[in-house]
């Protein structure tokens, strides 16, 4: 995949970097630093740099609603909490010069509207993850969809 971003190219612009997916079997959350370190190579040996990550936190992938149970909203924190520092280690190891964590609610949208506390607990879990992007020099980006609970819009994204 690397390799077909680094040659695509359409009217003479090119693409100078990539986002990243933090979830096997892309990029595991719990890469080591020398994972890591190879994952720079790869990517530095295309010109290409790092972008953004997506922090798991979908159940699926070892996370859990940003909404849910104090256990569900604890493995959203902590996907979060890993995925930031990945972020801050690919910006260390000089391959991410600009960038994003992103995340949503890991929530659908019917299980959001039937909870009238939803957009609170969303929107608290959410404060608690922008405390630990902030800790590891992050930034996070929640990404509004249709398909993610209390995502809609930011006129009502508490």
């Amino acid at each position: 995949m690397l390799n077909l971003t680094a040659s695509a190219e359409t009217v003479g612009a090119r693409f100078e970097g990539v986002d990243l997916f933090l979830s096997d079997p892309h990029i595991s959350i719990d890469s080591t630093d020398d994972q890591l370190k190879e994952l720079v190579e790869k990517i530095a040996s295309r010109n290409l740099v790092a972008g953004s990550v997506v922090a798991p936190v979908w159940p699926p992938t070892g996370g859990g609603s940003a909404m849910g149970k104090p256990e569900d909203r604890h493995r959203f924190i902590e996907q979060v909490r890993k995925a930031c520092r990945i972020a801050a280690k690919l910006r260390e190891l000089g391959i991410r010069p600009y960038g994003i964590v992103r995340v949503d609610s890991a929530t659908d949208p019917e299980t959001w509207a039937n909870d009238p506390e939803g957009s609170k607990k969303i929107a608290s879990t959410f404060r608690e993850c922008c405390n630990i992007a902030e800790g590891h020099g992050e930034r996070l980006a929640a990404e509004g969809e249709i398909c993610w609970g209390g995502m809609h819009s930011w006129k009502t994204n508490d």
